[in-house]
């Protein structure tokens, strides 16, 4: 869409969406809130303090510094505590993807003051989570306009439960709801770049995109793609390994070698390292579901270790350990 057809759409689409009611606020931000959110039902026994899905956000307001990392001249990537935000900056003002946890929203707003006086415009979530979309309802009080995927409207709209975690998450308010959506793709012409947004099959989430920037050759794909970590199958949220699979090679076909990939919790990637986790996916996905067809259990499965030539490439074990990503690959297999 043209800027022009753009602001036609946001228009229609605030009168059209302003009807709704006034929801819960999705994080209570005084310290009661706050701890009663990190309370009672997580399961320190199969989860770490460092949990980023949810006890992340607890240390928001005090240590975490954001980063800012250049990557072209108008494209920006900053790292705190939550998802990667990536910002594109020039004439039309700032076009976020995903904006972390909602204390951190004015020392991300400090940041970007620091690249740009242009106000806040656009924001995009590549997905539900938290900890990618706590800053909604903040900058949505300060006019951005917060564009998702249908299920990510929905899912922020109502409370969400998480299996895996054990934890329940309240919905956000009006202020912090997207107000565009779309149910495939998208375009936004913005900055001097094309912007694609494409909707992903039922991977991490059933709301998960990515957002290509053609022109600079970047693109952020949220919590689909990690080149140290493996991946968190949401079941609860609609995620299936055979649908990350699936996400792993449409990106791969869109992108080529000089491509900056951009990912929820790693640094800067390329192409390679996207088909090596595509690939990594599919072996551990194929053992499984042999081992299935054999009739083991679940707990032969995992003693079994399909994923052990994997674990020193996949290090990163702060929320997804091998035994937890071989029961998600299980539960998406047989829907237990």
């Amino acid at each position: 869409m043209n800027l022009q057809r753009s602001n036609y759409l946001v228009s229609m689409s605030r009168s059209l969406r302003h009807t709704n009611i006034v929801y819960k606020l999705f994080f209570v931000i005084v310290v009661g809130g706050l701890l009663l959110i990190l309370g009672s039902s997580y399961n320190k026994n199969n989860h770490n303090d460092d949990d980023i899905f949810y006890d992340a956000f607890a240390q928001a307001e005090n240590n975490v510094t954001i980063k800012t990392t250049k990557l072209t001249d108008s494209l920006y990537m900053l790292e705190g505590s939550g998802g990667n935000i990536l910002v594109s900056i020039g004439q039309d003002g700032v076009f976020m993807v995903d904006d972390q946890f909602a204390p951190l929203t004015a020392k991300i707003k400090d940041a970007i003051s620091k690249i740009t006086d242009k106000p806040i415009k656009f924001v995009i979530n590549t997905h539900w989570h938290p900890d990618h979309t706590g800053g909604n309802e903040n900058l949505g009080e300060t006019g951005a306009i917060i564009v998702s995927h249908d299920n990510v409207k929905k899912r922020l709209s109502s409370e969400q439960f998480s299996d895996f975690f054990k934890r329940s998450v309240p919905p956000l308010s009006e202020k912090g709801l997207p107000i565009i959506t779309f149910s495939d793709n998208m375009s936004v012409y913005q900055n001097d770049d094309q912007i694609n947004i494409i909707h992903m099959d039922n991977g991490h989430t059933d709301g998960d995109s990515i957002i290509f920037f053609t022109k600079n050759n970047i693109i952020h794909v949220g919590d689909d793609f990690s080149d140290k970590a493996y991946p968190f199958i949401d079941i609860s949220s609609g995620g299936t390994i055979d649908g990350l699979i699936s996400s792993l090679k449409t990106i791969s076909s869109i992108i080529n070698d000089n491509t900056k990939v951009i990912s929820g919790h790693t640094g800067i990637s390329n192409k390679t390292k996207v088909n090596e986790y595509a690939n990594m996916l599919t072996d551990v996905r194929h053992q499984i579901n042999q081992m299935i067809t054999e009739g083991k259990s679940l707990e032969e499965i995992i003693s079994l270790q399909p994923t052990s030539k994997y674990d020193k490439v996949y290090y990163d074990y702060n929320n997804i350990k091998p035994k937890d990503f071989v029961t998600l690959v299980y539960q998406s297999l047989t829907k237990k």
